[in-house]
């Protein structure tokens, strides 16, 4: 089933204007809207894909009469070669949207690559990849993308980042480096954010235990237990849902002792939470950048 899309949707999930987009329609006839029988225009995924592609070749510097006069597969072809352009991050970042909407492993490989050739491994992963990450749950939460799309691009990441973490050469813990326990809570997926601030933390010295989707808090009981690790991260996307949150916060209060244990979480349910009884070991951070930043 296709999504719908209003031209608002298409310029927060695009970085295109509405009146540039609505431009583009009257002057190259790049778009045609479908309407609905009230005569309101929309959008589908095809005109999401368009517009994407179309982004990545304008904020890389390609004139828009250019692209206009390209046919499917020649925007295609551009596409793949935008990555030479120099510091435009957001071309990277739409060509990974690309490659999530059309199941495009080649492309994202293509243009991974390129980055890590042209901007280093970790300008790729801080400016290019850290924002894709944030992104896709900004596509997640307005039904962009759909699971498979969010599963498959998921998994080329991990691989991604399991073999930089690998090649990663861990400093020497010092006396300012800390431990710290990163997992998800029950039933939480989505891991992408988890394994980015796993690459930083372990890059910076600090000791990671990585328990990844899915753990019941009896587990985290047992781990610092047996670790005498004291801080946890987390982020939660879509569990615990936000009218869970007191009564998961209440239980890590009944848990761990707020004196002793400190607790950093972030994602999107928590945008929408407002606290009542929120133990004060808890410290919830805007987004993941955010939180990274307190341990850098």
């Amino acid at each position: 089933m296709q999504s719908k899309y209003s031209i608002k949707d298409l310029e927060q999930l695009s970085g295109i204007k509405a009146h540039t987009i609505r431009a583009w329609e009257q002057r190259y006839n790049l778009i045609e809207p479908k309407r609905t029988g009230t005569n309101i225009r929309y959008y589908v995924d095809e005109h999401l894909k368009l517009i994407l592609n179309i982004a990545v070749l304008v904020k890389s510097g390609m004139r828009i009469s250019k692209v206009s006069e390209m046919s499917p597969e020649q925007i295609r072809s551009a596409v793949i070669d935008a990555g030479r352009y120099q510091g435009n991050y957001e071309s990277q970042i739409n060509a990974f949207k690309i490659a999530m909407l059309e199941y495009d492993e080649y492309l994202f490989d293509s243009i991974f690559n390129r980055c890590l050739i042209q901007f280093g491994t970790d300008e790729t992963l801080t400016k290019i990849l850290g924002s894709f990450i944030q992104q896709v749950g900004l596509l997640w939460q307005a039904g962009a993308i759909s699971v498979s799309n969010e599963h498959f691009i998921s998994n080329l990441i991990k691989q991604k980042l399991f073999s930089i973490i690998d090649q990663t050469i861990i400093p020497k813990p010092s006396s300012n480096s800390k431990s710290f326990v990163l997992y998800l809570p029950a039933e939480e997926l989505h891991e992408l954010g988890l394994l980015y601030l796993y690459y930083h933390l372990k890059k910076s010295g600090h000791r990671v235990i990585y328990l990844g989707q899915s753990v019941p808090m009896e587990y985290l009981k047992e781990v610092s237990e047996k670790t005498d690790i004291d801080q946890f991260i987390s982020i939660f996307t879509t569990r615990p849902h936000y009218e869970e949150m007191d009564m998961y916060f209440n239980k890590v209060g009944e848990m761990f002792d707020p004196g002793n244990y400190r607790f950093f979480v972030t994602g999107i349910q928590l945008n929408q939470y407002t606290p009542e009884s929120k133990p004060k070991h808890i410290n919830v951070c805007e987004d993941i950048e955010s939180l990274k930043k307190i341990f850098s």
